[in-house]
Protein backbone atom coordinates (compact mmCIF):
# COMPACT_ATOMS: atom_id res chain seq x y z
CA UNK A 1 0.00 0.00 0.00
CA UNK A 2 1.43 3.31 -0.62
CA UNK A 3 1.67 6.28 1.11
CA UNK A 4 -1.01 9.03 0.71
CA UNK A 5 0.18 12.12 -0.77
CA UNK A 6 -0.04 15.13 2.04
CA UNK A 7 0.12 18.52 1.45
CA UNK A 8 0.34 21.34 4.56
CA UNK A 9 -1.73 24.01 3.90
CA UNK A 10 -0.92 27.55 2.99
CA UNK A 11 -2.37 30.55 4.28
CA UNK A 12 -4.91 31.37 1.30
CA UNK A 13 -5.43 28.07 0.03
CA UNK A 14 -9.11 27.76 -0.47
CA UNK A 15 -11.12 24.68 1.21
CA UNK A 16 -14.62 23.60 0.32
CA UNK A 17 -16.57 21.18 1.17
CA UNK A 18 -19.20 19.29 -1.02
CA UNK A 19 -21.27 17.44 1.58
CA UNK A 20 -21.67 20.66 3.83
CA UNK A 21 -20.32 22.94 6.16
CA UNK A 22 -16.45 23.17 7.02
CA UNK A 23 -16.17 22.13 10.72
CA UNK A 24 -15.46 25.03 12.84
CA UNK A 25 -16.07 27.94 10.50
CA UNK A 26 -19.64 26.51 9.60
CA UNK A 27 -19.43 27.63 6.00
CA UNK A 28 -19.02 25.41 3.04
CA UNK A 29 -15.76 27.39 1.62
CA UNK A 30 -13.26 29.56 3.32
CA UNK A 31 -9.42 29.96 3.23
CA UNK A 32 -7.18 27.83 5.30
CA UNK A 33 -6.25 31.01 7.27
CA UNK A 34 -9.90 31.37 7.90
CA UNK A 35 -10.26 28.03 9.38
CA UNK A 36 -7.18 28.68 11.58
CA UNK A 37 -8.26 32.55 12.54
CA UNK A 38 -11.93 30.79 13.55
CA UNK A 39 -9.84 27.94 15.58
CA UNK A 40 -7.80 30.89 17.05
CA UNK A 41 -10.40 33.13 18.47
CA UNK A 42 -12.56 30.12 19.90
CA UNK A 43 -9.63 29.66 22.98
CA UNK A 44 -7.73 31.81 25.08
CA UNK A 45 -4.82 33.97 23.76
CA UNK A 46 -2.39 31.92 25.56
CA UNK A 47 -3.47 28.19 24.13
CA UNK A 48 -3.60 30.23 20.52
CA UNK A 49 -0.15 31.44 20.81
CA UNK A 50 0.86 27.76 21.82
CA UNK A 51 -1.44 25.67 19.32
CA UNK A 52 -0.49 27.72 16.08
CA UNK A 53 3.25 29.50 16.44
CA UNK A 54 5.52 28.74 19.22
CA UNK A 55 4.04 24.86 20.02
CA UNK A 56 3.65 23.31 23.04
CA UNK A 57 6.41 21.63 24.49
CA UNK A 58 6.19 18.05 25.18
CA UNK A 59 7.46 14.38 24.65
CA UNK A 60 6.69 11.63 22.59
CA UNK A 61 7.29 7.79 22.53
CA UNK A 62 7.15 6.72 18.93
CA UNK A 63 6.43 2.17 18.72
CA UNK A 64 9.41 1.26 18.43
CA UNK A 65 11.61 3.30 19.81
CA UNK A 66 12.60 3.10 23.56
CA UNK A 67 13.53 6.49 23.87
CA UNK A 68 11.52 9.50 24.33
CA UNK A 69 11.82 12.37 21.69
CA UNK A 70 11.96 15.93 22.73
CA UNK A 71 9.84 18.93 20.92
CA UNK A 72 7.00 20.94 20.20
CA UNK A 73 4.09 20.03 19.02
CA UNK A 74 2.26 22.53 16.51
CA UNK A 75 -1.31 22.98 14.51
CA UNK A 76 -1.62 23.19 11.06
CA UNK A 77 -3.64 22.26 8.20
CA UNK A 78 -3.02 19.53 5.58
CA UNK A 79 -4.62 17.83 2.84
CA UNK A 80 -4.16 14.39 2.18
CA UNK A 81 -5.41 13.68 -1.47
CA UNK A 82 -7.87 11.11 -2.76
CA UNK A 83 -5.87 8.12 -4.28
CA UNK A 84 -7.66 8.58 -7.85
CA UNK A 85 -6.96 12.22 -7.64
CA UNK A 86 -4.35 13.02 -10.21
CA UNK A 87 -1.31 14.93 -8.59
CA UNK A 88 -1.21 18.48 -9.80
CA UNK A 89 1.43 20.29 -8.10
CA UNK A 90 1.65 24.26 -9.35
CA UNK A 91 3.56 27.17 -7.47
CA UNK A 92 1.13 29.93 -6.72
CA UNK A 93 4.34 32.52 -6.01
CA UNK A 94 4.42 34.99 -9.50
CA UNK A 95 0.98 34.21 -10.46
CA UNK A 96 -1.94 35.76 -9.33
CA UNK A 97 -5.20 33.59 -9.63
CA UNK A 98 -8.43 35.63 -10.68
CA UNK A 99 -12.06 34.83 -9.36
CA UNK A 100 -13.24 33.30 -12.23
CA UNK A 101 -10.21 30.89 -12.09
CA UNK A 102 -11.07 30.13 -8.82
CA UNK A 103 -14.96 29.83 -9.85
CA UNK A 104 -13.78 27.30 -12.48
CA UNK A 105 -11.74 25.21 -9.75
CA UNK A 106 -14.76 24.98 -7.59
CA UNK A 107 -16.72 24.05 -10.20
CA UNK A 108 -15.05 20.92 -11.08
Amino acid sequence: MTEPIVYRLDAEDVIRSDDGNLPFVEISTCLATDMTANLEETYDEDLEKAAFSDGFPCRVLRPGQKQWLSGKVRFFLEIELDPDQEEEITNPEGSNSTLDELRKLAGE
